[in-house]
């Protein structure tokens, strides 16, 4: 492949991975907005399903973002009922955040939907385009996570 070929292509890559990433925020913001929420509540909802013993200073950490605002968004989960705030019963000075699964039932079809929709487009790849993409993706999220810190830190000084 050319030297030329190749800058064109990356350069379609690039261009295809922000539309992807504008798309994705308006379509998850679209999802949040159906639950009163905005798109970083959803996401730290999605963190909380993930992660077990959840605390606020460990959203904070995971999302990059400050105490105060992951306060905020806790607060906002919290009254819509899809987060509860519970005493750590090993060390009742520590509040473990906790989902309800109040929204899975609601945000289900939703995601089903999304994800018959991916299914479909994949079929067209094989084993090893498959594989590709998620050592591709990978890679792109750890990148991600690493700049959103470093972006974060710029904020602090």
């Amino acid at each position: 492949m050319s030297r030329e070929r190749r800058d064109e292509l990356v350069a379609a890559l690039i261009e295809a991975m922000r539309e992807n990433a504008t798309r994705g925020v308006l379509l998850h913001q679209a999802i949040a907005g159906r639950f009163g929420l905005n798109s970083t509540d959803i996401k730290c909802l999605d963190l909380a399903r993930g992660e077990p013993n959840l605390t606020a200073g460990r959203l904070a950490e995971l999302t990059s973002m400050s105490t105060s605002a992951v306060t905020a968004v806790l607060d906002r989960l919290e009254r819509r009922g899809f987060i509860e705030r519970r005493r750590d019963p090993a060390d009742r000075r520590k509040v473990v955040v906790c989902p309800t699964g109040n929204h899975t039932d609601r945000i289900a079809p939703i995601f089903a939907r999304m994800r018959a929709s991916v299914d479909q487009l994949l079929r067209d790849y094989d084993e090893e385009a498959l594989a590709l993409f998620v050592e591709l993706y990978t890679r792109l999220n750890a990148g991600a996570r690493d700049l959103t810190g470093e972006i974060s830190a710029m904020d602090e000084n």
